[in-house]
């Protein structure tokens, strides 16, 4: 009887568990990895609702994970503007982080230097993708019109340029390769004839 209490004592934490049931979570917690902080502590970004309780009890029976001392901070955000060209402002929800003071030290893995199982390339892609367009809607909401000096040459223009260049230098002719309306043979046999181009 004194084993099987030993045993189920070894198991339960030093703390009295909270009674709160929750079987499908509805809150997100992020875990940070912040360099700067001992290997016995751990930072979380936790919603506005969550308490020390709250994140105590979630660690040790998700994980197992025995926490000793928990820190909270709360802070706000800076104004912003409703939309990049209104004059109207809001503030919008404080941040909520815990860091937690552990039992046992946690070590981060390091990470990995090959991405390519999670398809860094296309995710780099999109971003730009992303921020090019977020640029745009700043500038249209702003009625910024881009200059056409400032913008890359599309493949098109590039040809149409290498063209001109060899017309310039005599290597090519130019055509548009579509016949005249004959009313218009003895009009550009006679300005052919003048020299006239």
């Amino acid at each position: 009887m004194q084993a099987l209490q030993a045993a189920e004592a070894a198991v339960r934490p030093a703390f009295r568990l909270g009674q709160k049931q929750i079987h499908l979570p509805n809150h997100v917690i992020t875990f940070i990895n912040k360099p700067k902080l001992p290997p016995t502590e751990a930072y979380f970004k936790v919603p506005l609702t969550f308490t020390k309780f709250d994140i105590r009890d979630y660690l040790w029976n998700l994980y197992g994970v025995e926490v000793k001392k928990v820190r909270v901070q709360v802070l706000s955000q800076p104004l912003r503007r409703r939309t990049p060209i209104s004059q109207s402002h809001y503030r919008p929800k404080p941040l909520k982080y815990m860091t937690v003071e552990l039992c046992e030290p946690f070590q981060w893995p390091e990470a990995p230097s090959d991405l390519s199982p999670w398809q860094n390339e296309m995710w780099q892609m999109r971003e730009e993708k992303r921020l090019e367009q977020s640029q745009a809607q700043v500038d249209k909401a702003r009625s910024v019109i881009p200059m056409r000096s400032k913008q890359p040459l599309s493949e098109e223009r590039k040809k149409l340029s290498e063209l001109a260049q060899q017309l310039l230098r005599g290597e090519a002719t130019w055509s548009n390769d579509k016949p005249l309306d004959p009313k218009f043979d003895k009009l550009v046999g006679r300005e052919a004839g003048d020299g006239k181009a």
